[in-house]
């Protein structure tokens, strides 16, 4: 029976009376208004509206279009296949129905903030709820139904940029774009394709958004985020289906919907409250910072490797062993065997190996991957104990692999099968390993049969999470051990607080957009603004199939590219024995050297630039508009970035060119290395292959490692090897002059940089003026040396350097026993 409220509202809409007057509910600032007819929540914030939804019913051109009011329910009408980790999702639209939610009834102020009935036309369809939550400035919107699919409608102005949505590699800004949001595999080779368009082998390819790492966490350049919390598929229409219109559905009978406000209109201030929602990583070893090398085809090579990086003078942190279970040369490349277990044969001492990397400074990371190989070592364990995901018989579910042969998958939904993968999993950790890639998680089956007795499409998008989460509970630091690491490629929303390194996945060994080089900025910058700081691609690159394997050119660029990515990492990539690697030659040799030594000497930076993802939510690997909001490019370029709050990065991405076009923010910019200042706006950059072009606002201070520091790690067994515990509180500072525009471009913390108290203050110099001859220290004068363009000067301790024609820079670190070596640029 309808309830009598109901029934007013209907009678009131029948004899043409007014509408009930809104209902408005508060926490501090933040007012939110529920309108019940036409149906509509609007948020206000010192009394100015931030944000609403679409009003009333709007429903679309038939009941089988998506209306584009208030929210809706729908049905599905769906097939979906899996082949190797792609899914094709086939809809019978004129199957679909949907239903307008275009009035609200009972809407009545709780403690958490409001409930209200959804109605359509007349019919009551489901609950709702608006809840403030623990969040500054955060507003969930949760409507329950019994519907297949549900949801929430937004206006869309002309001028609002959409920001975000995860591993997307065309694009940053998505207004315009439908974007269905789900689990798989990126593809090898991707495509500009329309993703309802399946074309030839569907399952090999990838289209437009197709991604391992697809993120329903939006944000826009009017001020606020927006994320649905679902384990479902979710589609996000941004103002494709109408230009004035975005909408916002989960495949679920609930959608959950939360809304994040930034103070004063200020995006990153959203960003910040909806990264804080979604968890945040504790924050990494050091170490991650510091080069990281591969190495494989067994101990004797490792340790080779190992031996040659540290005689050759080129820092690294970690060797990353990919094939420590086995490997072998096929026709399509170098395949690792699919045993959980060290192979005996390749790395018979893999204890002892483990050791002497350890002795020598570096961390030992190794693989793992989810599938259960119908040849792999653990196979009978796993069937005997009911490990393996099920089909509709019972039987474990069987599928083409990764191997081209039978696999199984394990089911992180029974917990016997994560106690006993831990228990395989860790026995590398005990052995020695640091680590490793926790890799794939794409490849749940939506058909498969779950211990839990959960609906395998409905919970899809969970299985990365879960298995991050594993993997983190296995990786916990032990006493006497270097701390743990892992990295992955795979998320959804709540795998952010799991994750310490994500990397972009396979691409391409090419200059193709969409999954050669060019992808890596997009997808650092859009999976930054999803909550994970800390990124790093393959150098250079890794599938080869479709394409040609890594040239000089591609190796080169890309070296220099990852020294300016948060972790910079090397892959031998599947065309192992053919792609251009850094021992190809003395000069590749000299080039990988060179960069490395400057990533190593970037760690200071990237350690302390962490801090404003701890405080802020900001990422080190940061959309420019996140620093400058009003520059309207900033919003939409693919291909240049910030890393930290002060180093622009635009690399050369394109086969054969040896310059390109690059837009800076108003104002001067120095070269980081050597070269003029240029003035904002776009310029013509020119860089060979063996450069990259990366500038720093004028005013600027950075605080670096000293040059020549081997690893981040204690290195016992080779007196040789130079630690950052043995220089201590030794930095290399560069000043570069004028006068900042960003105050905190002037400061940095050691540990936090410009989040915390300054350790370091520079006040900036004329930039004009010529370089010093004169410098005092404390009152004292100090030699001045002048070096490639450059005045240096090298002091102890804390105190204020004054320059004699202007330029102060205060050391305050309560160090007394630190030497500084202060290089400041020329105009």
């Amino acid at each position: 029976m309808m309830r009598r409220s109901l029934w007013i509202i209907a009678v009131l809409a029948a004899c043409g009376g007014d509408a009930p007057p809104p209902v408005e509910v508060a926490k501090g600032r933040l007012i939110a208004r529920i309108s019940s007819e036409p149906a509509q929540i609007t948020l206000l914030l010192d009394g100015a509206e931030v944000w609403s939804t679409r009003a009333g019913g709007q429903a679309g051109k038939d009941k089988h279009e998506p209306p584009h009011g208030f929210a809706a329910i729908g049905s599905r009408a769906t097939t979906v296949e899996m082949m190797f980790g792609a899914f094709r999702f086939t809809e019978n639209k004129s199957a679909e129905v949907w239903r307008p939610i275009d009035q609200l009834a009972d809407v009545t102020e709780t403690a958490e903030g409001a409930s209200f009935t959804l109605l359509s036309d007349g019919d009551s369809v489901g609950t709702g709820r608006l809840v403030f939550g623990s969040i500054p400035l955060h507003v969930q919107i949760e409507l329950e139904t019994d519907a297949q699919r549900v949801q929430i409608t937004t206006p869309c102005p002309g001028d609002e940029h959409l920001v975000g949505l995860g591993g997307q590699s065309f694009d940053v800004d998505h207004r315009g774009e439908t974007v269905p949001l789900f689990v798989q595999e990126d593809g090898i080779g991707k495509f500009p394709d329309p993703d309802d368009i399946y074309a030839g082998l569907w399952f090999l390819t990838g289209r437009k958004h197709t991604t391992h790492t697809p993120m329903p966490m939006v944000l826009s350049s009017r001020g606020y985020a927006l994320a649905v919390k679902t384990d479902a598929r979710a589609v996000f229409a941004l103002g494709s289906d109408r230009p004035d219109t975005a909408r916002f559905e989960a495949w679920d009978g609930t959608l959950d919907l939360n809304v994040f406000i930034g103070d004063q209109g200020s995006a990153p201030d959203a960003l910040g409250h909806m990264v804080e929602w979604v968890g945040k990583p504790e924050r990494p070893p050091l170490s991650i910072f510091a080069p990281w090398v591969d190495a494989i085809y067994g101990s004797a090579n490792v340790r080779r490797i190992a031996q040659k990086l540290r005689s050759s003078g080129i820092p690294a942190s970690a060797i990353w062993t990919e094939d420590w279970r086995g490997g072998e040369d096929t026709a399509t490349g170098y395949a690792l065997d699919e045993d959980w277990r060290a192979d005996p044969v390749t790395y018979p001492d893999f204890d002892q190996l483990a050791s002497d990397l350890h002795g020598m400074g570096f961390a030992f990371l190794t693989y793992h991957n989810t599938f259960i190989d119908d040849k792999s070592d653990v196979l009978t364990e796993a069937i005997a104990g009911g490990y393996a995901i099920k089909d509709a018989n019972g039987a474990p579910y069987t599928f083409t692999g990764i191997t081209f042969g039978g696999s199984k998958l394990l089911d992180l939904a029974n917990p016997a099968a994560v106690t006993w993968a831990k228990g395989v999993m860790g026995e590398a950790y005990t052995r020695g390993s640091d680590g490793w890639m926790a890799d794939f998680a794409e490849w749940q089956p939506t058909d498969a049969v779950l211990a839990s007795g959960e609906d395998a499409l409905a919970v899809h998008n969970r299985y990365p999470v879960d298995w991050l989460k594993m993997t983190s509970e296995i990786l916990t630091p032990r006493a006497g051990r270097f701390t743990p690491i892992h990295f992955a490629r795979s998320a959804w929303v709540g795998s952010q607080k799991y994750v310490q390194v994500i990397w972009p996945g396979d691409q391409q060994t090419d200059f193709s957009d969409g999954d050669g080089l060019p992808s890596v900025i997009p997808m650092g910058i859009n999976l930054g603004l999803a909550g994970f700081p800390y990124f790093g691609s393959d150098i250079a690159g890794y599938m080869s199939q479709g394409t040609d394997p890594t040239s000089e050119e591609l190796f080169y660029r890309w070296t220099s590219f990852g020294a300016f990515n948060p972790v910079m990492r090397t892959h031998h990539g599947r065309s192992a024995r053919q792609n251009f690697q850094w021992e190809n030659d003395a000069a590749a040799t000299a080039h990988f050297r060179r960069w490395a030594r400057l990533h190593m000497q970037l760690a200071a930076y990237l350690w302390g630039s962490s801090g404003s993802f701890d405080r802020d939510g900001l990422p080190l690997m940061r959309m420019i508009a996140l620093e400058y909001p009003d520059e309207p490019w900033a919003w939409t370029t693919i291909d240049e970035y910030l890393l930290g709050d002060r180093l622009l990065v635009a690399p050369i991405q394109a086969k054969g060119a040896t310059s390109r076009s690059i837009t800076l923010p108003a104002g001067r910019w120095f070269p980081l290395l050597t070269g003029t200042a240029v003035m904002g706006g776009e310029i013509t950059a020119t860089a060979a292959k063996t450069e990259i072009p990366v500038y720093v606002p004028e005013g600027s201070l950075l605080v670096l490692y000293p040059d020549g520091v081997d690893t981040p790690l204690p290195a016992s067994q080779l007196a040789s090897a130079v630690t950052t515990d043995e220089i201590g509180g030794n930095r290399e500072v560069w000043l570069y002059p004028g006068t900042a525009a960003n105050p905190e471009h002037t400061t940095w913390n050691d540990d936090d940089g410009p989040a915390a108290p300054a350790q370091w203050t520079w006040t900036g110099r004329s930039a004009t003026a010529a370089l010093p001859t004169t410098a005092t220290f404390k009152g004292a004068s100090t030699p001045v040396t002048m070096v490639g363009g450059q005045a240096q000067v090298t002091v102890t301790g804390d105190g204020t350097l004054v320059f004699g024609n202007g330029g102060t820079l205060t050391i305050n670190r309560g160090d007394s026993t630190a030497q500084v070596r202060v290089r400041l640029r020329g105009p």
